[in-house]
C-alpha cells in the first residue's frame, strides 16, 4: 500500500511537470498591417503559439481574411503577407 501511494504521488508530479512545460509555449497576438494612405490599419488574426507562431513570422507567410471593417476603414478580402505579432522579441517588424 505504501508503494502504491508513493507511485501515485510520483505520477501526479510527473503529470504536473509535463503539463506545465506544454503551457509555457510562447504565445502572441498577431495582426495584418494594412496601409490606407499613410495610416496603418490593424486586422487582428488571433493568437499563435509555438510552431504556429514561428510559421506566422516566417517571411512569405500569407494569411487570408474576409472583408473586414476596422473603425471607419474597410480592409478588402484577400491574402496578406505583412503580419506583425505583438511583444515578440525575435520579430523584425
Amino acid at each position: 500500500m505504501k508503494n502504491f501511494s508513493l507511485l501515485s504521488v510520483l505520477m501526479i508530479a510527473v503529470f504536473g511537470f509535463m503539463t506545465s512545460c506544454s503551457s509555457s509555449d510562447d504565445c502572441h497576438e498577431c495582426h495584418i498591417a494594412y496601409m490606407i494612405g499613410d495610416a496603418e490599419v490593424e486586422v487582428e488574426i488571433g493568437e499563435f503559439c509555438g510552431d504556429e507562431l514561428a510559421d506566422v513570422e516566417t517571411p512569405g507567410y500569407a494569411h487570408t481574411i474576409d472583408e473586414t471593417i476596422v473603425g471607419n476603414d474597410t480592409v478588402p478580402a484577400g491574402t496578406y503577407t505583412d503580419i506583425h505579432c505583438e511583444e515578440h522579441a525575435d520579430h523584425d517588424h
